[in-house]
């Protein structure tokens, strides 16, 4: 566990949060089903996508072994009815949830529609726009809010950040990363990397905030934000400040 703020930790080395108080692991962004939705569109990819994603949750759990699971949106990947692919794919990931007895909150993301149908069924809740637990604010990122609604922390998915570095031979990389910094006020931001693989995202070092998908996130200051750069299941490791980091 890495201890970001308070009773807030990354879960390394998964692509997870961890909040102490409430025993509950937060994630974001499975985007489970996206091999099969893209393959109805004509774009075909292996088979294993979604199982790469569950098993990153699943290792996470089993790592863990939270009371309380939390996700924040795009549980799914299509924006229109559930597909066959994500019927199984989300069928898998609540059963593995329900056998476990986990209590489980889903908050919905710009592609969750539909998904409280599935939900239902195994008495999760859908919770349409924010989840306020004590001092946390736990919400997708698609919807602009006010600085002043945000509680002590905040934690966004849906930007899908990721951090670009250059090594010594001159070889850029690109690696997802967690990023963590305040925002005045004595208030703070979390912004978590996508559980999927395959969910292209913002490389926040070579953007401008104009550019950001969050319109939360186009308000804010990140320069002066903490990343850490994560490969899921292996490792995660802080960085220099975003404005420290070397110019590529």
């Amino acid at each position: 566990m890495i201890r970001v703020y308070r009773g807030l930790y990354i879960a390394d080395p998964w692509p997870a949060a961890y909040l102490e108080e409430y025993d509950a692991l937060v994630m974001a962004d499975l985007h489970l089903g996206i091999e099969g939705v893209l393959a109805e569109e004509g774009v075909y990819l292996p088979r294993r996508v979604s199982k790469a994603t569950l098993d990153l949750v699943i290792g996470a759990i089993e790592d863990i072994r939270p009371r309380r699971v939390i996700f924040l949106g795009d549980v799914k990947h299509s924006f229109s009815l559930l597909r066959t692919a994500e019927w199984v794919e989300l069928k898998n990931l609540f059963n593995y949830l329900s056998g476990r007895r986990l209590e489980v909150d889903v908050v919905r993301g710009n592609h969750d529609n539909y998904l409280g149908v599935l939900l239902s069924r195994y008495g999760i809740p859908l919770h349409e726009d924010v989840l306020v637990i004590g001092p946390y604010t736990l919400a997708h990122g698609h919807k602009d809010y006010s600085l002043e609604r945000l509680t002590e922390v905040t934690l966004l998915g849906h930007e899908h950040p990721s951090v670009a570095i250059r090594d010594d031979a001159g070889i850029y990389h690109k690696f997802k990363a967690f990023l963590f910094g305040e925002i005045g006020g004595g208030k703070h931001l979390m912004i978590l990397p996508p559980v999927c693989e395959l969910a292209p995202g913002s490389t926040i070092n070579l953007m401008s905030r104009e550019e950001f998908l969050s319109p939360l996130l186009k308000k804010i200051d990140l320069s002066h934000f903490t990343p850490y750069l994560i490969v899921p299941g292996r490792a995660v490791e802080r960085f220099p400040r975003l404005c420290e980091l070397p110019t590529l």
